[in-house]
């Protein structure tokens, strides 16, 4: 381990200084930052790529989409019927028959949500995170006090900073996504390419994800593949959605499989602010009055100043 310095008095401008000037680094770069990857493996789409950049700083929501190879898609598009659909898990007459009901909820649903208000959590983020970075300059500040606890309170707006940017943020992105409702699984259901909650355009799907870490990050990987209905006959459909179509048959040629990945990691910057710990152990701060007691048994004459007790102090060793 390397030598810890003696406490200097220029070491606590250096230590407010650098403090500063990465807290306004920091809060001046992007906070986050997310990427989605999609490919077509399989299907008339493919092999059509889709990349999209969300990247998010204190003022501003960025997004740039682009696709690529997208030639296929287009034909896709153009051949796909978009109102080819069958029920979920019932008939068609069940289905029809609930109609009425399912709109009257739906309509509920939106005039409730409506006469609420969602709080802005994007908003609400950013904000968290500006007052955890002022309170960790305040805490490098507070070294410059007497006050006893000024270490633990320094440390304190230090982590304070760090949980808002690696937890708070991302959550509130989040509750921004969804909306900030609990459901999750309608959430998935309507997110669900070419399904709806009452009838679905792929049958025969398999979906599956896997998760994993990264540095200052996370990231998500999915797979789905299914029959595309809107590329059936209408004649045929009730007879895809009930069975596998045959391999090499015309119906068979509706099967598509769709590959993504979704990365969300926290601003690049954000790795700065793990120096401070090692200057703190670099740059120690000066001992202070009253940060401890004269050893027993000595008492202390009242014509000698507080600090000449302390290493450092201006009239030590006269």
């Amino acid at each position: 381990m390397l030598p810890r310095p003696r406490p200097h008095r220029a070491f606590g401008v250096v230590r407010l200084t650098v403090t500063a000037l990465l807290a306004v680094h920091v809060f001046i770069s992007a906070w986050l930052v997310a990427t989605v990857e999609g490919t077509y493996t399989e299907g008339n789409p493919a092999p059509t790529e889709a990349h999209s950049l969300v990247a998010i700083n204190k003022d501003q929501t960025m997004i740039d989409v682009e696709i690529r190879k997208a030639t296929s898609f287009f034909f896709y598009t153009l051949e796909r019927d978009g109102d080819a659909a069958v029920p979920v898990g019932g008939n068609a007459s069940t289905s029809e028959g609930s109609g009425d009901d399912a709109s009257t909820a739906e309509s509920d649903g939106e005039s409730d949500t409506s006469s609420g208000e969602d709080p802005e959590w994007l908003d609400l983020g950013r904000q968290s995170v500006s007052v955890a970075l002022v309170l960790m300059v305040l805490g490098e500040v507070m070294m410059f006090t007497s006050l006893r606890w000024r270490h633990h309170l320094r440390t304190l707006g230090f982590l304070t900073a760090i949980v808002a940017f690696a937890v708070v943020f991302p959550a509130c992105y989040m509750f921004e996504l969804t909306g900030g409702q609990g459901d999750e699984d309608a959430a998935a259901a309507s997110n669900t390419p070419g399904a709806n909650l009452e009838t679905v355009t792929f049958v025969h799907t398999n979906a599956s994800s896997d998760a994993s870490l990264t540095w200052l990050g996370f990231q998500l990987e999915a797979d789905f593949s299914g029959y595309d209905l809107g590329l059936v006959a209408p004649e045929n459909r009730t007879t895809v959605a009930e069975a596998v179509p045959e391999p090499g048959s015309k119906d068979a040629g509706s099967f598509i499989a769709f590959e993504s990945s979704f990365n969300v990691q926290l601003g690049k910057n954000l790795d700065s602010l793990l120096v401070l710990p090692f200057m703190w152990y670099l740059m120690p701060a000066m001992k202070r009055p009253g940060d401890r007691s004269p050893p027993n048994g000595e008492k202390r004459s009242p014509d000698v100043p507080d600090n000449q007790l302390f290493e450092g102090g201006e009239n030590a060793g006269s």
